[in-house]
Parts: structure tokens; C-alpha cells; sequence
């Protein structure tokens, strides 16, 4: 066969095959995967948590901090334990058990009403002196 017929046999060849290759759209119905979640890891080493009083944004010192059990201080038998805040406003708890969920509760007195404040957390290992966990205004 003559060199010239090989040309055009190729060029109608590729002629073809991209009038036969269309742009196709696919969508899929199928329901995505969700990415695995992952549970926190608390270090067994971080036992204590840090809290700081504040009245409008200013650490307030000679507070009470109740600690309690995870259903908070309504009753006086969950209390764990009472501190007084430092001159900072800051008091912190030692002995805790990392991932319990433990409450931290104080309650402010104007004239007559009461105000209480509490945080109950599980992620109290995230609290230090340079950024505590803050109750109050």
C-alpha cells in the first residue's frame, strides 16, 4: 500500500475516534463514606486543672470554686472538693482523673440575686495558669 493511503487511514482513524469520545458527565447517587472520627486521648500525666474567677474580664481573688461530679452541684454530695481563689483569682484542682467530666461552679451574690457559674467539661486538661478555664463575667 502506498505511503499516502496509510496517512489518510490514520487521520480518518483518530477522525473517528474523537467524533466517538464525547464529554460525558457522571454524577453518582452513591452515599459518600464519612471520615472516620476519633475520641480525644487524655494524658494520664495531666491530673490538675486551673480555673480563674473573673468580674467583668479581671481575675477576682478570696472566691469559693466548688469541684463536682459531672452532674454538676446541685447536691451537696457531688461536691468533690471547695477552694479559695488566689490573689489572681485563680485557683487549681489537683487529683483529678483524666476523662472524667467534672463540673467547676461559683456563685456570685449582688443584693439579692444569685448568679452562678459553671463550666462542666470533660477537656479540663486544657487549662494551665497561662490559660485557665474562666467562670464569671
Amino acid at each position: 500500500m502506498p505511503r499516502p493511503f496509510f496517512i489518510a487511514a490514520a487521520l480518518l482513524a483518530l477522525a473517528l475516534a474523537a467524533c466517538n469520545s464525547q464529554n460525558y458527565v457522571t454524577t453518582s447517587t452513591a452515599t459518600p463514606t464519612a471520615s472516620p472520627t476519633t475520641a480525644p486521648t487524655f494524658n494520664p500525666s495531666i491530673t490538675a486543672a486551673t480555673v480563674e474567677v473573673t468580674t467583668s474580664g479581671v481575675g477576682t481573688p478570696n472566691v469559693i470554686v466548688s469541684l463536682c461530679a459531672s452532674a454538676g452541684c446541685s447536691l451537696p454530695a457531688n461536691v468533690l472538693q471547695q477552694l479559695t481563689t488566689n490573689s489572681k483569682g485563680e485557683v487549681t484542682f489537683a487529683g483529678l482523673t483524666p476523662g472524667t467530666t467534672y463540673c467547676f461552679v461559683n456563685s456570685v451574690t449582688s443584693g439579692t440575686s444569685t448568679t452562678t457559674y459553671q463550666d462542666c467539661t470533660a477537656y479540663w486538661q486544657n487549662s494551665s495558669t497561662g490559660s485557665p478555664l474562666k467562670l464569671g463575667t
